[in-house]
C-alpha cells in the first residue's frame, strides 16, 4: 500500500510546513485528495503553479445527480471548475460520489459523459466511493472495466462496505484507496473508551502477529491484501509524513485468518462504532 496525501482541515494561513507536505507528495508522485468543497486548498495549488511545479497524482470527488439531464450539465461543470480552480491539466482518479445506479441506462449516460473527458486526456481513472448502504447497488459493478475500483472508509474498526461486497472487491481485480487508514488517529482513545472484548481481541490478533500498537495494526490489515493500493492520510507534519512512508514499507502484513477475524469484528461492532 502507497501514502496519499488528504487536505482537509487546512488553516486559511497558508503554511510553509504544509506546503513542504503537499511538495513532497508531487515530487514523489503521492496522490494528493481533495474536492472543490475543501476549505483553503487553492492556495497551494495555485502557488504549484506559479511555481511551474507540475501535479500529476490527483484523487478528486465529484458529485453525481439522479437525474440523466442534471448530470449532462452537472459532471463537466464540475470536472472544468477544478481543473481551472486547482490550476492543474488533467485530473488522474474522479472520486464518484453519491452512489449511481447500476442500471443500464444510467450507466449509458454517466459512462458517455465521463468517457469523452477520458479521450480527451483530462482523466485517467474512475473510482466509485462506498458506504455500507451503497454495496448491494456497487457490487453489481464489479466486472465493470470502466471503474478501476472503489474508494471508502477502511481500518480495523470500520470498513463502509459490506462484508459480501468487499471480499468480492479483494476477490476481483478492483482496487481500493483506503479513506480514514488509521481511524483518524484517535484508535488509542477509542480502545481505552469502548468493548473491552473488542480491544482483547485485537490486542491477541497484535501479539500473534508481533505488532506492538495499534497504529501499525491498522497498517498490517491494509497490507494484507494488493487490492488495497492507497492509503489517505491526513498528516501535517513531515516527521509524521516520512514515519508513515517507512512504516508502509517495513510493517509486515497480518496473517490472512487474522485479516478475516478483523472482518468478522468489524461486522460485530459497526452498529455501535460511530466516530
Amino acid at each position: 500500500m502507497k501514502l496519499a496525501i488528504g487536505t482537509g482541515g487546512l488553516d486559511s494561513d497558508f503554511s510553509e510546513k504544509y506546503w513542504q507536505i503537499f511538495l513532497h507528495a508531487i515530487e514523489n508522485q503521492n496522490y494528493i485528495h481533495t474536492a472543490l468543497n475543501y476549505s483553503n486548498v487553492d492556495q497551494y495549488f495555485k502557488k504549484a503553479s506559479l511555481e511551474n511545479i507540475k501535479i500529476s497524482k490527483t484523487i478528486i470527488k465529484i458529485e453525481i445527480n439522479r437525474n440523466p439531464i442534471k448530470k449532462i450539465l452537472n459532471i463537466p461543470r464540475q470536472i472544468n471548475l477544478i481543473l481551472d480552480q486547482f490550476k492543474i491539466d488533467k485530473i488522474d482518479t474522479l472520486q464518484i460520489c453519491n452512489n449511481p445506479d447500476a442500471g443500464d441506462i444510467n450507466m449509458f449516460f454517466l459512462k458517455n459523459i465521463l468517457n469523452k473527458f477520458k479521450k480527451k486526456g483530462l482523466v485517467n481513472n474512475f473510482f466509485l466511493e462506498c458506504f455500507d448502504p451503497f454495496s448491494e447497488n456497487l457490487n453489481k459493478l464489479i466486472k465493470d472495466d470502466f471503474f478501476e475500483g472503489y474508494i471508502f472508509k477502511l481500518n480495523c474498526l470500520q470498513r463502509s462496505a459490506s462484508k459480501f461486497f468487499f471480499e468480492n472487491i479483494i476477490n476481483s481485480k478492483k482496487k481500493i484507496i483506503s479513506i480514514s487508514p488509521l481511524a483518524g488517529g484517535n484508535f488509542n482513545q477509542i480502545m481505552n473508551n469502548f468493548d473491552i472484548d473488542l480491544k482483547n481481541d485485537l490486542d491477541e490478533i497484535m501479539k500473534k502477529n508481533n505488532i506492538e500498537d495499534y497504529y501499525s495494526l491498522n497498517i498490517a490489515f491494509l497490507k494484507t491484501k494488493k487490492n488495497i493500493e492507497h492509503g489517505i492520510f491526513g498528516t501535517k507534519n513531515m516527521d509524521r509524513l516520512l514515519k508513515l512512508k517507512s512504516d508502509l514499507v517495513n510493517i509486515k502484513p497480518l496473517k490472512n485468518e487474522d485479516f478475516q477475524r478483523v472482518l468478522v469484528l468489524q461486522d460485530k461492532y459497526k452498529s455501535t462504532i460511530n466516530f
